[in-house]
């Protein structure tokens, strides 16, 4: 490097430094030269925990990408098998839940991080809480952990659909213990279509299951345990009803997600444009805040009250990793409150895409939306569809 940058104030370099959006740039500065890496040898202040990464899936293997200024990639190395593994979710610390091989019942579930390669297998098989003879294949689609996966107590949530897929694929609840390869169910959907559940969240010590009827299945976490026989024990399920309120999105929802922010429960709905064009593309979203009711002759507990501001949080939305940040704690990197939000394939037929003989994820779909936008704004450009995995979030 040539020495008039070498000698640039160190006060100067620790406030570009700060305003880096991304770890890979951080590390890219200290390794410039001895008084860059000096003037910067400071970590980064706690408050600034790095944004999401947009995982991408490329011909060659995944690249990430800042969400700021989406189009710019970085190359990282990815074990052989996960190159082309569906991407399913992601837990901070590096770690994705991947999906590779057959997807149809007999493929392998995984948690992989990327910062070790290390890998935890994951359940692929899942019984009957009342009923541990009544046995199925799964297909994980959406999943989240209670703790970090190294912690020995660490629970796992995920919604899944047998395979064969029941009646129009209904989803199922599924819960494991860490490193167990079999997850067990509270209930079963035999012919019969439940409620459809549209993402999963642990909240203050419980697992939250929001379903497209806006209602949460809940599950205590301190519930569980395990039993004589080595199973899992799951606590009764709790049912929170949502009066609707007049909601009416003339069919024009196509997706919700929860969101924990300020230590409460946000969701998020997601909108297609109206006339839907093909392929569909997002147009909009609407935020709600849960609020606890008082308690007036067995009427609804609770309620979603929609926020006309964000209030300056940036919403990054996608089923089981969802993530709340505020923009004052990231000064100078052009970030703006929103909703940031991926390719979902409650958008297209999700489940043709789970099917190995014909799957096509758009990839097409990726941007962010300002609360009361006309429409969103893309930040990734079009690209290719990709045959083995949508985008997926990626907490550093």
């Amino acid at each position: 490097m040539d020495a008039l940058w070498c000698d640039l104030n160190a006060e100067v370099l620790r406030l570009v430094h700060k305003r880096l959006p991304c770890l890979v740039d951080w590390r890219n500065m200290r390794r410039a030269c001895k008084s860059w890496r000096a003037a910067v040898a400071a970590p980064a202040p706690p408050q600034q925990r790095p944004v999401p990464w947009i995982l991408v899936p490329s011909a060659g293997g995944p690249t990430f990408s800042c969400a700021v200024g989406g189009c710019r990639r970085h190359d990282f190395g990815v074990p052989d098998y996960a190159r082309e593994a569906r991407y399913f979710g992601t837990y901070s610390g590096g770690w994705l839940f991947l999906n590779f091989g057959n997807t149809r019942g007999h493929g392998q579930h995984v948690l992989l991080s990327l910062r070790t390669k290390y890998r935890i297998g994951l359940p692929g098989i899942v019984y009957l809480h009342l009923n541990p003879e009544f046995i199925r294949d799964m297909v994980m689609i959406a999943a989240t952990l209670s703790s970090p996966p190294e912690d020995e107590h660490c629970i796992g949530a995920a919604i899944s659909s047998y395979w064969p897929p029941g009646m129009n694929g209904a989803r199922v609840h599924a819960f494991w213990r860490m490193r167990r390869q079999v997850a067990v169910m509270p209930t079963a959907i035999e012919g019969v279509i439940g409620p459809i559940l549209e993402d999963v969240i642990h909240h203050k010590e419980a697992f939250y299951f929001l379903t497209a009827q806006e209602h949460l299945h809940v599950f205590a976490l301190p519930e569980f345990r395990v039993n004589h026989r080595g199973h899992l024990h799951i606590a009764p399920m709790e049912i929170r009803s949502f009066p609707h309120d007049g909601r009416d999105y003339d069919r024009r929802a196509v997706a919700r997600y929860l969101v924990e922010s300020r230590e409460n429960l946000l969701m998020v709905v997601r909108f297609v444009s109206d006339p839907p064009q093909m392929p569909p593309r997002t147009s909009a979203f609407k935020v709600f805040e849960m609020v606890e009711l008082p308690i007036n002759n067995g009427e609804a507990r609770y309620a979603w009250n929609e926020l006309e501001s964000l209030g300056g949080r940036m919403l990054f939305v996608a089923r089981g990793c969802s993530k709340s940040y505020e923009v004052a704690d990231y000064p100078g990197l052009g970030f703006s409150a929103g909703v940031y939000f991926l390719d979902d394939g409650r958008i297209y037929d999700e489940f043709t895409v789970l099917d190995d003989t014909a799957r096509r994820y758009p990839c097409r779909d990726s941007g962010k939306w300002l609360l009361g936008a006309a429409e969103a704004d893309n930040f990734l450009p079009e690209q290719a569809l990709s045959s083995y995995s949508p985008p997926a979030w990626l907490l550093p």
